[in-house]
């Protein structure tokens, strides 16, 4: 079910059911004079799609603006937006905690992009992840209190 298409009772039921809620994330870069600069974000949105099929979902509007890679190809004419890390990692933060407060608890971004070392990251994945780390210890110390560890 797509976010932005849904009722609030439709959102009521999905955070009753726990179901999952998922970014899909990528990067507008060149890939070659055959293929669209929206491809890694593509692969993400249709592959959630499909799992979709198999499973009740929730999937956010697309976020495409992460940190490209000048390594295949100068962006002038050729189509890559590049966004640093640093300025991502202020937006992800906010949405999290919006998406915290909400009401969702089983939140997942994806990403398709540079992901041959996934476990050491890129700059789009790691701002993502410590935003989702720090709205989350934000959260909790909000809704518990300090000391709640």
């Amino acid at each position: 079910m797509r976010y932005e298409s849904m009722l609030p009772h439709q959102i009521r039921a999905a955070i009753a059911g726990n179901w999952p809620l998922v970014l899909p994330l990528g990067v507008l870069e060149y890939h070659g004079e055959h293929m669209a600069v929206g491809m890694d974000t593509f692969a993400v949105t249709k592959m959630l799609e499909l799992i979709e099929r198999e499973m009740p979902l929730v999937i956010l509007p697309a976020f495409h603006y992460g940190a490209a890679s000048y390594a295949v190809e100068r962006p002038e004419g050729n189509g890559s937006v590049h966004v640093d890390g640093g300025r991502l990692a202020p937006f992800a933060e906010a949405l999290f905690a919006g998406l915290l407060r909400v009401g969702f608890r089983n939140i997942h971004a994806i990403i398709h992009h540079q992901t041959e070392n996934f476990a050491a990251g890129m700059p789009t994945d790691l701002a993502f992840r410590f935003a989702a780390r720090q709205a989350i210890v934000r959260f909790i110390e909000k809704e518990s209190g300090e000391g709640w560890w």
